[in-house]
């Protein structure tokens, strides 16, 4: 009988190359039909001061609480929209995923193991994300919207030990699960909150704190490939009109 267990797996530069969310604004405000609104241009000086403003030391939580703010007074149907078309392009480039950890994400599948992504991303970028490597749950940054516009404003968000605030609340009740048995991959000392929670880590990558953690603390490296082989996407993801 196998036994159950989860694999909790974060997303920007664990699964994914790029940071998700800075790739889509820069999507967003650079192509049609968005770009060509007037608010687009206000946007971009925010978008440029908060990208000024990360820095090795800034506070990755005011950041992301900045980042969000821009969005305020954007459709929420014009926001999905974009992140179809930002995804599309992303998935058909077939460089979105980084191998090694795909790889080992589907294996851990086909043994039985429930996959659960958690990220300070969005939803509308993430759920094509967690579609394709059929995750059972995403726990990421929720938005305000009323009446269908965004406010701006975080609902929850999902950084540093927020990661294992949304963990602990999807883990809440279960009897059916050891943390000792359960995964965790992550690249970011801000992913240590919930990897050190579970049996087995996977650090990705090739931050220098976080190897240096690796080694004290006997955690297993997963390199990044530097020649990665192409991923094609298996979701029905289609891009959507512009018009």
């Amino acid at each position: 009988m196998v036994e159950r267990y989860i694999v909790f797996a974060d997303v920007d530069e664990t699964l994914i190359r790029p940071k998700s969310m800075i790739a889509f604004m820069n999507h967003f405000l650079e192509r049609p039909p968005f770009a060509a609104r007037p608010a687009a241009a206000g946007m971009r000086k925010e978008f440029l001061a908060m990208r000024a403003a990360h820095t090795p030391s800034a506070d990755r939580a005011v950041l992301n609480r900045l980042y969000y703010a821009i969005l305020r007074g954007v459709s929420h149907d014009d926001l999905e929209r974009a992140a179809r078309a930002w995804i599309f392009d992303a998935l058909m480039g077939g460089d979105l995923f980084i191998p090694s950890t795909y790889d080992e994400l589907m294996q851990h599948k086909k043994s039985g193991a429930e996959l659960v992504l958690v990220s300070g991303s969005f939803a509308a970028i993430l759920s094509p994300i967690r579609a394709q490597i059929a995750a059972d749950a995403l726990l990421c940054t929720e938005l305000e919207v009323i009446d269908g516009v965004h406010t701006g404003r975080v609902l929850q968000q999902v950084i540093g030990d927020g990661k294992w605030e949304v963990i602990r609340r999807y883990l809440n009740g279960r009897t059916d699960v050891r943390m000792e048995d359960c995964y965790a991959y992550g690249d970011h000392v801000s992913d240590i909150c919930f990897m050190e929670k579970v049996g087995h880590q996977v650090v990705v990558g090739d931050s220098t704190d976080m190897l240096e953690i690796a080694r004290q603390r006997n955690w297993r490296v997963l390199p990044v490939d530097q020649n990665p082989r192409p991923i094609s996407a298996q979701t029905d993801i289609h891009g959507p009109s512009t018009a």
